[in-house]
């Protein structure tokens, strides 16, 4: 059986379906902590933010078993290359489980101690009490986060781009439809 050409097709829609949700994310969160709305306004944007963030966690689980399908033949990469690509990968992975986590954990720790409710369906537990230096804490640590992974997915498209544009080795095709 020889390797697939591309990425399996449940796995380039989680790919990209996640990628426009974290770009809105934080394009969201950014804009939610930084300009001026009423109460209202911003009030919606964080309940829309917390739910859409949730969202990235049973995203991210359905697209590790995506990965478990045949992967696309590998395209010759220097050693430094491969390793870099699996050092960010992993990070891409690991960015996606803490944010969403330190978000859930920082609202659950908010003094304010509203519910967390994705999407109005339910109430989410909360796994920590109300408790303001704990808040404080986990809002800087999902700053940091967000940030991090916004500058990976920078680090991310520069490399796709040298990948097209320089080397043309056309693995950006594994990835598309």
């Amino acid at each position: 059986m020889t390797a697939p050409r591309h990425w399996s097709l449940p796995l380039r829609l989680l790919h990209w379906l996640m990628a426009a949700l974290i770009l809105a994310l934080l394009a969201v969160g950014w804009s939610m902590t930084h300009v001026q709305r009423d109460l209202g306004t911003s009030f919606a944007l964080y309940q829309w933010h917390k739910s859409y963030g949730l969202l990235v966690l049973p995203l991210l689980a359905l697209r590790l078993l995506a990965r478990l399908a045949p992967a696309p033949p590998p395209v010759e990469h220097s050693r430094l290359e491969r390793r870099a690509a699996k050092v960010a990968h992993l990070s891409f992975y690991a960015l996606m489980l803490a944010v969403p986590m330190s978000g859930w954990l920082m609202a659950a720790s908010s003094p304010l101690a509203l519910p967390t409710r994705p999407f109005e369906l339910f109430t989410l537990p909360a796994p920590v009490g109300p408790d303001e230096a704990l808040f404080e804490r986990l809002q800087l640590l999902h700053e940091v986060l967000a940030y991090a992974l916004l500058a990976l997915l920078a680090v991310h498209v520069l490399a796709v781009l040298k990948h097209q544009l320089v080397d043309r080795d056309g693995i950006l095709r594994r990835i598309s439809f």
